[in-house]
């Protein structure tokens, strides 16, 4: 494992514009970012020229590497059409894996076959996500939409802070995914509730350990929320938690 995989997500700053969020976290050490499409301030226009977008990632030395589609709602063929366009505006900005989602479980199934052939080709990976609150939010959630949609073009995301807010550690969720993953992010937690890297339960040397053994070459994704609404402090602990990863890092050599 390498510290360059290591990915600043903007759900960090869901209030700060792009600009900032690539200045600030790239003065940290970070290259990478993860890019939204919907709902945080910082989310790209997939209907504008993704050329300004790069003209603003070089400005600061940041690489995009993954992004969130807009999800799937009530008019199907239209969301996927829309998921379409984003994930071929994403290949634009340089971006590898594209999270699919969607509202519903019957919409990700659904939408699914219909999209994938629409980026065949596209040279992106899609990946699904777990999340707390959404169709995916278990680990029987994940494995029944996997089923539903019963192809091996879309991967997977281990969403480890996710999963340890359900109660899954990042060992079982790794289990049940491998083979299949193919981004990781990764948050602090004790609990549901966010914390700062080192402060929780989440054995992060075993997760890197596994993750360096299995020879997983893909991104990991930095969230900070611990205090969304303290922009400052967001950022001092999204360095800090760069630098407690990377000591992980630097001790299995």
């Amino acid at each position: 494992m390498k510290i360059e995989q290591f990915v600043a997500s903007p759900c960090s700053c869901p209030k700060t514009g792009l600009e900032q969020c690539l200045k600030d976290f790239s003065a940290l050490g970070y290259r990478k970012f993860e890019v939204f499409t919907e709902w945080a301030e910082s989310r790209v226009d997939i209907d504008k020229s993704a050329a300004e977008y790069l003209e603003l990632g070089r400005k600061y030395g940041m690489s995009f590497t993954s992004m969130h589609l807009p999800a799937i709602a009530d008019d199907l063929d239209a969301g996927v059409a829309r998921a379409i366009k984003a994930a071929k505006f994403a290949k634009e900005l340089g971006v590898k894996v594209v999270i699919y989602k969607a509202k519903t479980r019957e919409l990700y199934i659904a939408g699914a076959k219909k999209f994938l052939d629409g980026i065949e080709g596209v040279g992106i990976t899609p990946v699904l996500q777990n999340h707390k609150g959404t169709p995916i939010t278990t680990i029987d959630d994940y494995r029944a939409i996997i089923k539903g949609i019963n192809d091996s073009r879309m991967k997977t995301l281990h969403e480890v802070g996710m999963f340890h807010s359900v109660g899954v550690k990042w060992k079982e969720g790794y289990d049940f995914l491998k083979g299949s993953i193919a981004l990781v992010h990764i948050k602090d937690q004790i609990g549901d509730t966010r914390v700062p890297f080192g402060e929780g339960e989440v054995d992060f040397k075993g997760l890197f350990s596994q993750l360096n053994a299995d020879g997983y070459a893909g991104e990991i994704v930095v969230e900070m929320e611990v205090c969304r609404d303290d922009y400052a402090k967001t950022i001092k602990l999204l360095g800090d938690a760069r630098n407690f990863c990377e000591k992980i890092i630097g001790g299995m050599k």
